[in-house]
């Protein structure tokens, strides 16, 4: 590779990776700021997905490595249209087929030189510049084809090269992700206690939801940075065959090629060149397979040391769920005894009180039955004195009757003793008790006083 060739790939090189840079970083910083501090994202539930994906320190990184791609892919995509614009506007003159000295070459490379830069510094452009000055330096054709051979074999190596940024984004971003989930993961059932997993199970899930995210954001950044490079180098692939077909097309026949006495040199050059050729495109080869191989083993061990996270994550969560399912029924447990007992107990005081009352209203009923018999006694009490009250009116009335009829018959004798056996009889129904009793001696007046 001429000094042309290199200044060239060191250009394109540059210009990709300060386009991831330039681009990517402020790309990303947009993109983060709207998802992470942008209005609506807690009404809008398109902005609360994109923030739960966005919201952990790694899948920042993720999405700046993603941006740094895209700016990366941005360019050469940019550049691979003007590459293609570059194959059809025409930087060579006409040429009527016929191979030409190899003296024209100086005045063909003061031509390109006044092409516009645009064009100069395309695929095309330096190709061109290439073969001309090995032409105008050597002063002859000779060994220009495996010039041409040599000059696509480093275009080719070039645009593969460019890719190694891209290529290395595309492979940190899933070792990314998965460092994303193992830090959830450990942070999820770093705090775990059988507490934590009988009351709040739902938090250790959702860390354990929230880690995984990170892989599941690096896989779609990955996918799509690799469908995106498979475009992108397709259509520069695409670009390189043209700017192939235009070289071999203008200028493989274009000069004048040397004597047959330089044959057997040449056909030794070519020979060498092809196994050149052959050895450098089996070393590339057998590069790809270790990379390939590399990559698949990485993959595998990410893939197992995964899994028995997994396992192990498992087989913890199992532990403390059966340990807190075992707390938890023990008790349980006590709590059913110490509420059998207090029933038992409120049971026995319960009993103990009914047996109380219903000692109780015995006799508060025996006390009322007394009360009844004596309030039947005084009520006939006081029935017979309403009797004797009756009685002594009836008598005092017999009494008038009988003063009245003494009065006017002159037996004041026998009316007295009538009322004394009257008195006597109203003071023994009255007093209830039978005894006698002693009634005074009233001192009769004379009959004349009595009349």
């Amino acid at each position: 590779m001429n000094t042309s060739t290199a200044n060239a790939d060191g250009k394109r090189r540059s210009g990709s990776t300060a386009a991831a840079f330039l681009i990517g970083i402020p790309l990303a910083a947009a993109v983060l700021g709207f998802v992470l501090y942008g209005p609506g994202r807690e009404t809008n539930e398109a902005h609360k997905i994109a923030y739960r994906y966005l919201s952990h320190p790694v899948e920042c990184v993720e999405v700046l490595l993603f941006c740094c791609a895209l700016g990366t892919l941005a360019v050469k995509l940019w550049s691979a249209l003007g590459e293609r614009r570059a194959c059809r506007a025409g930087l060579l003159p006409a040429w009527d087929g016929k191979p030409a000295p190899a003296d024209q070459a100086p005045e063909l490379l003061a031509g390109l030189n006044r092409r516009p830069r645009r064009l100069q510094e395309t695929w095309l452009g330096w190709r061109v510049r290439n073969v001309v000055e090995f032409v105008c330096q050597r002063r002859s054709a000779a060994d220009l084809d495996d010039h041409l051979r040599t000059l696509a074999d480093n275009d080719a190596l070039a645009l593969e090269g460019s890719y190694s940024l891209t290529r290395f984004i595309t492979w940190a971003m899933p070792i990314l992700g998965f460092l994303g989930t193992v830090l959830g993961i450990t942070g999820a059932i770093a705090g775990i206690t059988p507490e934590v997993l009988e009351n709040n199970l739902g938090k250790v899930t959702d860390g354990l939801a929230l880690a995984f995210d990170a892989t599941a954001l690096a896989l779609a950044c990955t996918m799509v940075t690799m469908f995106c490079t498979f475009l992108v180098e397709r259509l520069e692939q695409g670009v390189l065959e043209t700017v192939d077909q235009v070289v071999d097309r203008e200028l493989a026949h274009r000069f004048e090629r040397a004597t047959t006495e330089q044959a057997p040199f040449l056909d030794a050059m070519r020979q060498s060149a092809r196994l050149v050729l052959d050895t450098t495109t089996q070393l590339v080869q057998r590069q790809a397979e270790l990379w390939a191989n590399a990559l698949a083993e990485v993959e595998r061990r990410s893939s197992a040391a995964q899994a028995q996270q997994q396992q192990q994550l498992i087989a913890a969560l199992e532990l403390a769920t059966s340990s807190s399912l075992e707390q938890h029924a023990q008790r349980l447990a006590a709590t059913e005894k110490q509420s059998l007992e207090r029933a038992a107990a409120l049971v026995e005081q319960m009993t103990a009180l009914a047996g109380a009352v219903r000692e109780t209203g015995r006799e508060q009923q025996a006390a009322l039955v007394r009360v009844a018999d004596s309030v039947a006694d005084q009520a006939a009490v006081l029935g017979q004195l309403q009797s004797g009250e009756q009685h002594l009116v009836q008598l005092q009335a017999l009494l008038q009757q009988n003063l009245a009829a003494l009065a006017q018959a002159g037996a004041f004798d026998q009316a007295v003793h009538s009322l004394t056996a009257a008195i006597h009889l109203l003071m023994s129904r009255a007093g209830g008790a039978g005894a006698p009793t002693t009634v005074p001696n009233v001192a009769r007046p004379p009959l004349g006083k009595a009349a």
